[in-house]
């Protein structure tokens, strides 16, 4: 996608655990069925950008990473922009890293 100037939205680990955890994409998706979900809905002059962002959010944010555990820590004290957005409840954010 970044080589070759590409409209598309790679699903990577990251991006594919914070779009399910805010609901971006269907609770029953794979990884999969989340690139061809996202694809569809994101306009081609985002992609690039958001992908970048959510990349470096899901490593970076201290909420929201993977822990040596494999599983976020939804409950440590800091601030995360995405916060507002998880789903229902953090159990869910939980579910979607295990």
């Amino acid at each position: 996608m970044f080589n070759l100037q590409r409209d598309d939205f790679p699903v990577d680990t990251h991006v594919f655990r914070l779009t399910k955890a805010i609901g971006w994409v269907p609770d029953s998706s794979d990884r999969k069925k989340a690139y061809l979900h996202l694809n569809k809905r994101i306009p081609n002059e985002l992609k690039l950008d958001l992908n970048c962002l959510l990349i470096t959010h899901g490593k970076l944010c201290q909420r929201c990473k993977k822990w040596n555990d494999q599983v976020s820590q939804p409950n440590i004290p800091h601030s995360c922009p995405l916060s507002n957005y998880y789903c229902s409840t953090i159990s869910n954010f939980k579910e979607v890293n295990t």
